[in-house]
Order: C-alpha cells, then structure tokens, then sequence
C-alpha cells in the first residue's frame, strides 16, 4: 500500500514514524506500508529521508503532482504541509476528487494568545505594526519580523528598511539582503526557546513582532511568551481558511483513521 505525504514539516516526518510504527503491527498480516514523502526543499529532504521509503524534493505543480501520484499507484493522501501552502493543498483536493482518491488534511493544532493582536494577512501587519509604532512607548523601538523569508518582500516595502529586523533561515540570508541591510537580519535555525526569543528581541530594542499563527512545531508559543516577557507587542497572521473533505488535529487519530481504511 502506498501512501503519500505531502511534506517539508515537522509534523509530516512524525506521521512518517508512526505509519512504520504501525506497519510494524500489521507484518503479521502482510500488510507493507510504503510512504513517498514531498518536499520543497534538500533540507526538508534530508530530514524526510528517515522515515519515507522514498522522497520527491521539488515544487509541485497540479501536473507533477498528479504524475507523482499516478506513477506510484497511490491509496492514500496525507496533507501535512505548513498551515500557510493553501496553493498547495487546492491542488490536492482537487486531484483526490478528480483522481477519485481518498484524501486527509493533517493540520496542527491551534492555540489562541490573548495578548496578542490577529490580522488577516501581512500587509494589515505590517500597517497595524506602523501604527502602533506611533505610540509614545514604542516610538523609539524597531519592528522583529519572524515569519519566514516569503512575505518579507512585502512587509518591508510597508515598513521600510531602516527599522524592520528580519530572522530567517541561514538559507535565506542572501534572498533578505535584497530587501534589508545586513545588520537588520538574523540568520538562524530554529525552533528557538522562550528566553532566546526575549533576549532577541530586546538585543535589538524591537517594540512588536511579526509572527503568523504556525502553531507550537512552529514554534509560536515560544515566541509569543518571549515577545510579552521583552514587553513586546505580538501581532500574529492567523492562517488561511480553506474547507477540507476530511482533517485531523491530532496524529494518534489520524493513524487510527489510516488503521481502520486500510480493513
């Protein structure tokens, strides 16, 4: 039986883990589990290669997908991309229905920060992160942008350079200095504790944070707390609403699911 996962996540290896894990239970009855994992990147890749039998790293067009799915004789979809890829995840609605294949959207738990300020997108942001700018308390304090290298185009053409601070991934380092000066970015590699993200911010006298909702493998709990306890005011993206056929919050039900189709 083939399965496969829609990748580059966190959450996308840990039910790589436990389909073996489950494979294991069901030697008995002859039953192998083969997992094709996707990923967008030869990082996502490389942490992939663990539990997947194999891995495809590149980015999925509507028709790629489709061959991927129609070369490698796929039972199962699994839908474990970041909350934020909605392209990604239309197109595999949309080939589940036309393909008539069963289909299963993993999404990680949310949690709601009550300090903490809701937007709809990054520009509404990046304007609600200026205007707050113009209170007397943060007048004199920068803006910490935390949510990956995509979307920093467009909230620094909002805000601007001189005052926006960006952390990215060392691998995008190079894509930022096309849109901040080298001492306005911070190449690391996360998920970062509660205390490294206080200290962070207050090393670089940021006022806000930039963050979208990417839940606690995204570490959004760490970062939120570290934002509060440097009195730094959070504004959160919340994800994008988008209807699946079938979704689970929670891995151990979605294994349970898996276990119980594959009777």
């Amino acid at each position: 039986m083939n399965i496969l996962i829609l990748g580059g996540t966190s959450d996308a290896n840990k039910i790589a883990k436990e389909l073996k894990e489950l494979e294991k239970k069901l030697e008995k009855k002859d039953i192998t589990i083969n997992i094709i994992t996707t990923t967008t990147t030869n990082y996502g890749s490389e942490l992939a290669k663990k539990y997947s039998d194999k891995v495809i790293s590149r980015q999925s067009t509507q028709e790629t997908l489709k061959e991927i799915i129609i070369n490698n004789d796929i039972f199962l979809l699994i839908d474990a991309t970041h909350p934020f890829a909605i392209n990604v995840s239309k197109k595999a609605i949309n080939l589940s229905k036309e393909l008539n294949l069963k289909y299963v959207r993993y999404e990680r738990p949310q949690k709601i920060f009550k300090n903490a300020i809701y937007v709809n997108d990054f520009n509404e942001a990046s304007y609600k992160a200026l205007e707050i700018m113009e209170d007397k308390n943060t007048k004199n304090k920068n803006i910490m942008y935390m949510a990956g290298i995509k979307n920093l185009k467009s909230v620094s053409d909002i805000i601007g350079k001189d005052r926006l601070i960006a952390r990215v991934l060392p691998v995008s380092v190079n894509e930022a200095l096309n849109e901040l000066p080298s001492k306005n970015i911070i190449g690391m590699h996360g998920v970062f504790s509660k205390e490294l993200n206080k200290n962070i911010i207050i090393d670089y006298n940021c006022g806000i944070i930039i963050t979208k909702d990417s839940g606690d493998s995204g570490g959004l709990t760490e970062k939120i707390e570290g934002a509060l306890q440097a009195n730094a005011i959070p504004i959160i993206v919340q994800r994008p609403k988008i209807k699946y056929p079938l979704k689970f919050n929670e891995i151990n039900d979605l294994i349970e699911y898996i276990n119980n189709i594959i009777f």
